[in-house]
């Protein structure tokens, strides 16, 4: 097959001959042969005798296998030699959204795919019940009937959900507490932090107004991401427009967009341009940074505070994948580091990535894939294991039974800041 340049996937057929494409270009390189699922079961089709490395003989089933285990950590485009500009413009975490999304255009969205998209909705029906609904995600019996029902694995551990949610803290405690500002920032918190992990908000703020830092907070809704891993581009559109809407007022007044996820700065960043290059998506994409980014930016121009009383002697941290494809360096690693603690950073994927490690079809091997990370990070031997990512937390605790901070908690504990 000659290499041709990306075909436009508008339905079926051309999805199929965009796959088709890309197979063909991985098939002459491999570099990605080891990386995840979906590679391993595309190489070794293109290898049995009857396709003998000639992707157009590829069966259906394994473009779709290929396109289902892909559980968009975006790993392979670092790892790819043929990414956009390149005139073969091999791109297969977008090619694979395109999949879903004409999936989703012919039949619809499944019932758990609806319900794992929605974690506002899930958020807002969980929180005034939270000790309740929490005790039921815990019931063996309860959890089997989900599985039955839904298709959510039943040995899934999930997150938990609180009753006070991080914007309401933050209301209730009267917003910012810094009277000279050296900057302004609006914490976009994320949803996981928003219903289920406020103590990384409520560690954020305590840090950045430590540090002088005037710290507005704006959560209309989930950045989208959700929308998107299952292909419901529709939906990821209208909370791009949401959140942006939200945003490009703070931006236009001078603030900086903090987020403590790094799917959602992922999201904001990279993606939000993908779906929209309008005037305000690309000012609200340009003035956000990850948490620990935006911090040592703040180190770069002596304006962090150094004094960690209390600093751990040393940290096991893993670099989520969503914050390694971003291309900013090793930003928390290095925050970390200047507490004075010995650092030892694990790059491999958590395997929970989003909503897959939930599905019943996918948990053992979520599990097979986080298994690299939960050995990396228990050979560092290690006083405290952090991660940016809360839901890659929730995978490294199920897998090696032990609490997992994030990285600005450990900031706060090193300043020697009580916990409100």
């Amino acid at each position: 097959m000659a290499v041709k340049g990306p075909v436009a996937v508008t339905d079926k057929a051309t999805l199929t001959q965009e796959l088709v494409r890309i197979a063909d270009i991985c098939h002459g390189c491999r570099r990605c042969f080891s990386l995840c699922p979906s590679f391993d079961i595309l190489f070794k089709a293109l290898d049995v005798p009857e396709v003998d490395g000639e992707a157009d003989k590829l069966p259906g089933k394994v473009l779709e296998d290929f396109v289902d285990l892909c559980y968009e950590c975006k790993l392979c485009i670092p790892h790819c030699p043929y990414i956009p500009p390149h005139r073969w413009s091999v791109d297969i975490p977008h090619l694979v959204l395109d999949a879903r999304r004409v999936r989703v255009e012919e039949k619809g969205l499944p019932l758990r795919e609806k319900m794992l998209s929605r974690p506002d909705k899930l958020g807002a029906l969980s929180r005034p019940v939270a000790p309740v609904a929490n005790f039921v995600n815990s019931l063996p019996v309860a959890r089997w009937a989900m599985e039955k029902a839904v298709g959510i694995s039943a040995k899934k551990h999930l997150p938990t959900f609180v009753w006070q949610t991080f914007t309401k803290w933050f209301e209730k405690r009267g917003g910012t507490k810094v009277a000279t500002p050296v900057a302004k920032v609006v914490l976009f918190p994320t949803c996981s932090v928003e219903w289920n992990r406020p103590d990384i908000g409520k560690a954020a703020v305590q840090v950045l107004e430590k540090n002088n830092v005037e710290v507005a907070v704006e959560y209309p809704q989930c950045c989208g991401m959700p929308f998107y891993d299952v292909g419901d581009v529709k939906g990821a559109n209208e909370a791009r427009t949401a959140l942006v809407s939200a945003l490009r007022s703070w931006v236009a007044k001078g603030y900086t967009i903090v987020t403590p996820g790094p799917s959602c700065s992922l999201m904001i960043k990279k993606e939000y341009p993908w779906l929209a290059k309008d005037e305000d998506t690309l000012a609200v994409a340009k003035g956000t940074r990850d948490l620990c980014e935006f911090l040592m930016e703040l180190k770069g121009k002596g304006l962090l505070s150094l004094d960690f009383p209390k600093a751990p002697a040393s940290v096991a941290y893993h670099l989520p994948c969503h914050l390694k494809v971003q291309n900013i360096g090793y930003k928390s690693r290095d925050l970390l580091a200047a507490t004075g603690a010995k650092v030892t950073m694990v790059e491999k994927c958590s395997g929970h990535d989003g909503t897959w490690a939930m599905k019943a079809e996918y948990f053992e091997e979520s599990m097979k894939v986080g298994q690299k990370l939960f050995d990396g990070l228990a050979a560092a031997k290690a006083e405290i294991l952090a991660s940016d990512c809360a839901l890659a937390g929730v995978q490294i605790r199920q897998g090696m039974g032990t609490s997992v901070w994030h990285p600005i908690e450990v900031i706060r504990n090193a300043y020697g800041l009580e916990a409100p």
